[in-house]
């Protein structure tokens, strides 16, 4: 009766409850206290992000099975009507691929764009598969941990520093990071502010950019999942007052967890684009960092 007279007294002990969720944990113990230990622990985010990858995978398989035998009867019958995609699932995927080809090319340009698509496109449906299984109950983003940020963000950042000095050559890409402009002064400001701009450079490609790209996926995803936690437990906690305020309270609560929710599906697309934009940004700059 105490707590149902002192609804927020709960709150405390619900937001507990919500950062022990939202933590890595063992798959098979979800009340492990304290944290995870061991090279080969199994975590709840490893798993879901294993449903997601073969989530995907199972997608493209049957996506590109179809769109064989499309072209195959396509060319028996001679009826180009036939290469039109069988349903709206193989429409969207569809519609997802040519998005990221289009941006590939856009991005890093009509000669090199469409050998990235594969990688491009695995980032970008592999993220958005599990954002949308994160905001399932009980299910789990990639994103929503730091390990799987990061884990992504390294892909990313030694694709892009390979094809750096590939593309390149050792020396070809480390002169890459000053100017051409600041290469052209004179030698007292090559080595003052071309050593300077270098310096920026380096950090900048070698550290901040991936960084930035784990951080920035971990930070919008986490807190989404914080203010959708909130709200459901404001709901449980006033809609088990049955008074008119409590009623009320947990009504407004209920409504801006749909609002929430609608909201987590955008951002949800938004920081699979986000990052897989960012990569394309990332590879096109050590595809033509010598023209830099």
């Amino acid at each position: 009766m105490a707590n149902a007279a002192n609804p927020m007294e709960l709150l405390p002990e619900k937001i507990t409850e919500l950062v022990h969720e939202l933590s890595v944990l063992p798959y098979d113990n979800m009340h492990h206290e304290g944290p995870v230990t061991g090279p080969f622990v199994l975590t709840n985010y490893v798993v879901w992000g294993l449903i997601a990858l073969a989530t995907v995978m199972v997608l493209m398989i049957v996506v590109s099975s179809r769109e064989k035998k499309q072209m195959a009867l396509a060319a028996q019958s001679g009826d180009v009507r036939a290469l039109a995609p069988a349903n709206r699932l193989v429409s969207v995927i569809e519609a997802g691929v040519e998005f990221i080809r289009d941006m590939a090319v856009d991005v890093i340009g009509q000669k090199d764009g469409p050998k990235y698509v594969p990688l491009l496109g695995t980032f970008f449906f592999l993220i958005l598969t599990s954002n949308i299984f994160g905001l399932i109950p009980g299910g789990k983003s990639i994103g929503g941990a730091v390990g799987g940020t990061v884990a992504l963000a390294l892909i990313a950042w030694l694709v892009f520093v390979w094809v750096g000095f590939t593309k390149n050559g050792f020396i070809g890409y480390f002169k890459s990071l000053i100017p051409s402009g600041v290469r052209a002064m004179p030698l007292a400001a090559r080595i003052g502010l071309g050593g300077y701009i270098f310096l920026l450079e380096f950090v900048s490609t070698f550290f901040i950019r991936p960084l930035t790209l784990a951080v920035r996926l971990f930070a919008n995803l986490y807190a989404g999942h914080i203010i959708l936690g909130v709200f459901s437990a404001f709901v449980v906690i006033f809609m088990q007052r049955i008074t008119a305020g409590g009623l009320a309270v947990g009504a407004v609560s209920l409504l801006f967890l749909i609002i929430m929710y609608a909201f987590e599906l955008f951002v949800a697309f938004i920081q699979a684009y986000v990052f897989t934009i960012l990569t394309a940004v990332y590879i096109q700059s050590s595809v033509h960092a010598s023209e830099h």
